[in-house]
């Protein structure tokens, strides 16, 4: 039976949106706050990953690419610890974060028609866990997927911060992740559909200033209050 609560005349969805800049600690923070709930979890980075890797391999056009998305050639499973990402029934999700893919994923996230596409199959990740309720990480899960979200987190935190998290968890060198990373900061705030800004209504955290247990025992105290859990 499907989780609602009536508030103003209006069904609250059972959904909380982390959304923020690359390497704020977005997925850390909703793995451990699924955890809390015992909700599911989902990546909504690892759809576009996925999607810019096949396509970048396969070499499609545009309309490959809107085919294969509604293709049985691909899948998304949600596990305790994160999202993964299968291609004609095998799990490639270990092949996603290398370099050359984040740029791949942030050039094909650009594309306003891959983004309208892909709309419905994120949402329908929420009719699959409304009982149990859903996490949805990324960059336009409060403005776009689910504006109507009664729980709605911004993750910030400096360019320099970041980019030594990113060059920790990569072995990379800091200074090439840290021109990586503004160029992608870039292109993620300024393109033309959902670019990445704070949802409206939404709770702004900087994740230099707390660890992420802190943040996640933050927001599960809000979503107790929010949720009547």
């Amino acid at each position: 039976m499907k989780y609602v609560i009536k508030e103003m005349g209006k069904e609250m969805i059972k959904v909380i949106t982390i959304d923020g800049l690359a390497s704020s600690g977005k997925s850390t923070l909703s793995q451990l706050l699924a955890q809390k709930l015992n909700w599911s979890w989902l990546s909504t980075g690892v759809l576009y990953r996925g999607m810019a890797y096949v396509g970048f391999k396969e070499q499609f056009n545009e309309t490959e690419y809107l085919q294969f998305f509604q293709s049985g050639k691909w899948h998304i499973e949600l596990t305790d610890l994160k999202s993964l990402f299968f291609y004609k029934g095998k799990d490639i999700s270990s092949q996603l974060y290398a370099e050359e893919v984040d740029d791949q994923a942030s050039l094909f996230s650009s594309k306003t028609v891959f983004r309208k596409a892909l709309i419905p199959f994120q949402r329908a990740f929420y009719k699959a866990q409304s009982e149990q309720g859903l996490i949805l990480e990324g960059r336009d899960c409060g403005t776009v997927l689910f504006p109507s979200a009664p729980l709605k987190i911004f993750l910030s935190a400096g360019e320099q911060t970041r980019a030594e998290r990113r060059a920790k968890d990569r072995n990379q060198e800091k200074e090439a992740v840290f021109e990586a990373q503004k160029k992608r900061d870039k292109r993620d705030q300024n393109r033309f559909f959902a670019p990445l800004i704070p949802p409206e209504n939404s709770w702004h955290l900087d994740t230099s200033q707390y660890n992420s247990e802190e943040l996640a025992g933050f927001i599960y105290e809000k979503a107790q209050n929010i949720f009547s859990l």
